[in-house]
């Protein structure tokens, strides 16, 4: 499956989520290795991210949840470049819910990638999978995080005290939704 965001022309490369296939686990290990340092800061699984091996197992695990529509995980790739992940996750069935999680290779952000990712995948979810609401959470401090749902209009809904715990230590966590009858992202 793929979702194209943004088709190349002159000046840009294309942008495009697609879902992972065992061939891939190399050049994910390899991103994820590269931005470890980074990555860390936020994210819990990096430590236990060890080899490709390991990664090829993960994307395995995501095929069976898409093929289960559990879950939907994606690939970020920038010009045919992988570059992160992104993915509609804990999906509720009986809710119409689920949530967005993402990450990003150090050296493209700031750049609107994530922001068109989040908005392409809220529509996905909005449109193809007919969920009536999609959340966010991000630690309190990750304000880089933070700003795509506040960008994108998703509203604050909530902060857990102590809501992630992140190698020991404990992190206040936001959580974003946003419902699709107040969506203003629709392309």
């Amino acid at each position: 499956m793929i979702i194209q965001i943004r088709k190349k022309n002159g000046r840009e490369p294309s942008l495009e989520l697609r879902t992972l296939v065992s061939g891939n686990a190399d050049e994910v290990f390899d991103v994820i290795d590269k931005n470890r340092e980074y990555l860390r800061k936020w994210l819990p699984w990096v430590d236990d991210t060890y080899s490709p091996y390991h990664t090829l197992g993960t994307i395995e695990r995501w095929k069976k949840a898409l093929d289960e529509k559990s879950d939907f995980e994606f690939g970020i790739f920038h010009g045919g470049i992988y570059i992160g992940n992104i993915g509609l996750c804990d999906i509720d069935k009986n809710n119409n819910s689920a949530m967005i999680g993402y990450w990003l290779a150090k050296n493209h952000q700031g750049k609107g990638i994530m922001t068109d990712c989040v908005r392409a995948l809220t529509n996905f979810g909005f449109r193809e999978l007919e969920l009536n609401r999609i959340y966010i959470t991000c630690a309190f401090g990750n304000t880089k995080s933070r700003a795509i749902p506040e960008r994108l209009g998703y509203v604050q809904e909530g902060i857990l005290q102590d809501g992630t715990c992140l190698y020991g230590v404990y992190h206040d966590k936001v959580i974003y939704g946003v419902v699709k009858r107040n969506w203003k992202g629709i392309e």
